[in-house]
């Protein structure tokens, strides 16, 4: 910026100026007259021209005072968006300088901070996108040698073990997309109040066969409606998850009889929803990273289905509805993981 801009941006102050100083000349000249003293045409000019001069000079002074922050703002206009040189602001001179400098880093800190979460973010989903297509390709393809095994006369057992590896197939793709839908939770969601007994017993109707097929038997300590306000879709994917999981490390356990209990308690302010399985355990060096995105553990490296995502996950929808989700394990005992729900106290956090 030139000073002819930097004085038209200063038109008010010039009008002002002037027309301050012709007031007070001419104030000065009527009482002079009424006092009977004579006053030069030529005095009045002196006394105008002296006005503009330092007028001038202010001028100029305030002009070569801003010049740095207009060198700024040209360099930064000149930068085309450039963040070194938008974000290389000279030593502030004016209070006003100093409040634009400030909102300025304060500006470009928020956006650091949501790009930093946003990058993260998408370098979480697209570790995850592959974790998630290498855990397709195993049950794939077994799916694909059992069709193609000729030799194979037991069809009732290719069917079973072709079911399983669906299950396997349909509980990647619901993962994948719950984790989808959480970047959007706020728009998602929707609390009623729900009976937590009736979504209990739904999750195992939907893992029948294959708590069938591991010979692990449901048990539910409760016998009357317990009703929570909660999401009832994200709700079941949290306990669907938990269930998955202990049906999985609890398999190959050798036990005459293999119980997943579930019981419900109403502990005043919380109802507590606890799932426990006899399975192996998670090792106590593991315990502390359990809710950890992608980590997998000493457990899930002994098998190719894990992808280190569903605790994460439900954890992460846990936080989002307010209610709490923690566990507490023995290995070699087994597991029991609790869902709490607050009474009276959901937060609901709409900030994806």
């Amino acid at each position: 910026m030139n000073f002819l801009k930097h004085m038209k941006d200063r038109i008010g102050y010039l009008i002002v100026y002037f027309i301050n100083t012709l007031l007070i000349i001419l104030t000065m000249n009527l009482t002079l007259i009424i006092s009977h003293v004579h006053v030069t045409r030529g005095n009045i000019l002196y006394a105008f021209l002296i006005s503009t001069v330092l007028f001038i000079i202010f001028m100029i002074y305030d002009y070569l005072r801003m010049k740095p922050f207009y060198s700024y703002l040209n360099r930064a206009l000149d930068g085309k968006g450039d963040l070194d040189s938008i974000l290389n602001i000279s030593e502030t001179r004016t209070e006003e300088q100093a409040i634009f400098n400030q909102i300025l880093e304060e500006s470009y800190r928020g956006y650091a901070d949501k790009l930093a979460k946003y990058e993260e973010n998408q370098k979480q989903y697209v570790y995850f996108i592959n974790q998630w297509v290498h855990q397709m390709k195993t049950p794939v393809s077994v799916i694909n040698l059992l069709i193609q095994d000729k030799s194979n006369e037991n069809i009732n057992g290719t069917l079973e073990s072709i079911a399983e590896e669906n299950e396997k197939i349909t509980h990647g793709l619901e993962m994948m997309l719950y984790n989808a839908r959480l970047t959007q939770f706020n728009l998602d969601f929707k609390v009623d109040k729900v009976d937590i007994l009736s979504l209990v017993r739904q999750v195992i109707n939907n893992n029948k066969k294959s708590l069938i097929r591991h010979s692990i038997y449901p048990k539910i300590i409760c016998s009357e409606p317990v009703y929570v306000e909660t999401d009832s879709k994200w709700i079941v994917f949290v306990i669907n998850q938990i269930l998955v999981n202990a049906i999985k490390y609890s398999k190959d356990v050798d036990l005459e009889e293999k119980h997943i209990t579930f019981e419900i308690k109403d502990e005043g302010n919380k109802i507590v929803l606890s799932i426990e399985d006899q399975g192996i355990g998670i090792p106590k060096e593991d315990r502390s990273r359990v809710f950890n995105a992608f980590f997998t553990g000493k457990n899930g490296r002994k098998t190719s289905e894990s992808t280190g995502m569903g605790m994460y996950l439900s954890k992460r929808i846990c936080n989002e509805l307010g209610h709490g989700l923690t566990f507490e394990s023995e290995e070699g005992k087994g597991t029991k993981f609790f869902i709490i729900f607050y009474k009276g106290k959901t937060i609901f956090n709409t900030e994806a």
